[in-house]
């Protein structure tokens, strides 16, 4: 998240069905842009686990065949992960990394069709740095306190992350960040955890340190959702945009829509945020997006596809 985009409210939850949207449901052209994780896939101890509600995966089958409407999944994950985890329909854009990597496919602007920045030699010294750093945390934290841990060499990612421990060392190594999982562990182990890993910022002021749910990210690239979500507007140059989103990396995304008069910008879950608007969790995104889809098929049946 950046300076210009901190929270500044905190907006009363409001029922899905009572939420206005007209000016997505008969707009000429629709973007209509997702978040993953604690959105369409309930937050898991294991991130490995996530999967979208089927009520959210049906409706954006139903959304992405729509005429003039697109839908596109912005997330922390990169875009093979997301692309794994979420399964979505052919048509749909991706965004990954927060806004790093940006897939859409044969979209009319081929220099954003696919974007997945190298990474440079600086960056990947700071990569190595995470790693050295996050793998030095069971020798540092045993000499201090005797606890038992999980050695750096069991530190996994991706399909092979286990879960089980609440002392566990929990690593998503993506290409362009680590990502420290600290959902369902020992309070004081993760707060030791979180403290420890972090400190490689001291040595490397140039990574970003992103903290969301549970969760502590050590980025080398500067991207944020809003600019992925600046990257998806530019492609499809919609009338009208819907961002939902739970977490504080959505927030760049949210003051992206600010100076769009036609654009829905929804929080999922508490926190304060700058969107106007606020719905309970992905059961309430669920139907949402299914009385989107609904809605939408009426307005838009003599409309050329997307």
């Amino acid at each position: 998240m950046t300076a210009d985009s901190s929270p500044q409210s905190t907006p009363e939850y409001t029922p899905s069905d009572a939420l206005d949207l007209g000016q997505l449901t008969g707009a000429d052209s629709a973007l209509i842009a997702l978040d993953f994780d604690g959105v369409l896939a309930p937050l898991q101890d294991n991130p490995e686990l996530s999967r979208m509600l089927p009520e959210s995966a049906q409706a954006i089958a139903g959304l992405s065949i729509l005429p003039a409407t697109r839908v596109a999944l912005v997330s922390g994950r990169d875009v093979t992960t997301l692309r794994r985890l979420a399964d979505p329909p052919v048509g749909v854009w991706l965004v990954g990394s927060h806004g790093a990597e940006v897939e859409l496919g044969s979209s009319s602007v081929p220099e954003v069709s696919m974007t997945s920045p190298e990474v440079s030699t600086e960056e990947q010294q700071m990569l190595t740095a995470i790693d050295a750093h996050i793998e030095s945390f069971e020798l540092d934290l045993s000499a201090g306190s005797g606890s038992e841990v999980r050695s750096g060499s069991d530190i996994q990612t991706g399909s092979d992350m286990r879960t089980g421990s609440d002392t566990e060392v929990r690593v998503e190594r993506k290409p362009f960040s680590r990502t420290v999982h600290t959902r369902g562990l020992d309070e004081e182990f993760a707060s030791a955890l979180h403290a420890h890993v972090i400190a490689v910022q001291a040595e490397y002021p140039g990574i970003r340190v992103i903290e969301g749910h549970d969760i502590t990210e050590l980025a080398v690239k500067t991207a944020t959702k809003g600019d992925g979500l600046r990257s998806l507007i530019a492609a499809g140059s919609p009338s009208a945009v819907l961002y939902l989103g739970d977490d504080v990396t959505d927030e760049d995304a949210f003051a992206e829509l600010e100076n769009l008069t036609t654009s829905l910008s929804i929080k999922v879950g508490p926190a304060p945020t700058r969107a106007p608007w606020r719905i309970t969790d992905p059961d309430a995104v669920a139907e949402l997006l299914t009385r989107l889809a609904n809605e939408r098929r009426a307005q838009v049946a003599h409309l050329p596809r997307a």
